[in-house]
């Protein structure tokens, strides 16, 4: 695994971008992960799911909820470590890695807000046709008022966004040293085989997060490079007109 900085030159994307630019992904990046992580996962946890995948993959992996130490707490340390590094990239003046992660992510989130929504399917651990998990809403307290909140939900299923995320990471940071993707890419494989040992996936959910991410990182290229060449051609425009 290499790294090529001159990656997102070669793609037509910027270094730099406005400030507004930051604002809108910042802003459409909270709007859809509050939908997620505040009404979608309370609701498919609420509902009662109606199957189970026949996985082969869990028949031959054995169930150990010790590997929740690194879907839930290492995922949450190295996601932090991650946001970090984009962060101090952007305010060295490399704004690609974030941007296209954050927009990549925003891609990814919408499309698993259709899938969750549209497949009620069971995680392995829970019963079809069962109570549901949940039997009201999630709320967290902010002291004058509450709202809605679950970060992880149990039967939120197809797909992977564990998987997703970590993808995303790794298409961006061609500027990262070899040493830290390479770690990254380490920490996805050990992050797969814990989710299929905790249940919290089908192997299917974790190979539909291939192409969902591909694609939404496909769509964050192209509306950078887009708001690129159109900030290129106005800066043209105002040269030839003096």
């Amino acid at each position: 695994m290499r790294s090529h900085p001159e990656a997102d030159i070669r793609l037509g994307l910027a270094v730099r971008y406005p400030w507004y630019v930051w604002l809108a992904i910042l802003g459409t990046f909270s709007v859809v992960h509050y939908l997620v992580w505040g009404i979608v996962h309370n609701i498919v946890d609420m509902r009662v799911c109606v199957g189970v995948s026949p996985d082969p993959l869990l028949a031959i992996i054995p169930y150990d909820e010790r590997w929740t130490f690194v879907t839930r707490d290492l995922y949450v340390a190295v996601l932090l470590i991650a946001t970090v590094a984009v962060l101090y990239q952007a305010f060295r003046g490399i704004h690609t890695p974030g941007l296209r992660w954050g927009l990549g992510l925003t891609f990814m989130s919408s499309m698993r807000i259709a899938t969750l929504l549209l497949i009620p399917l069971c995680r392995p651990t829970v019963q079809p046709f069962g109570p549901p998990p949940l039997a009201s809403w999630s709320m967290v307290n902010l002291h004058f008022f509450s709202v809605p909140w679950r970060i992880f939900a149990l039967n939120d299923v197809v797909y992977s966004g564990h998987t997703s995320v970590f993808l995303l990471l790794l298409l961006p940071t061609n500027t990262w040293p070899n040493i830290a993707r390479f770690c990254v890419a380490a920490f996805l494989a050990l992050m797969i085989y814990g989710m299929l040992a905790m249940r919290d996936h089908y192997s299917v959910d974790i190979l539909l997060a291939f192409p969902c991410s591909y694609a939404a990182d496909a769509l964050a290229v192209s509306i950078l490079r887009t708001l690129n060449s159109s900030r290129e051609k106005l800066e043209t425009a105002a040269i030839d007109s003096y």
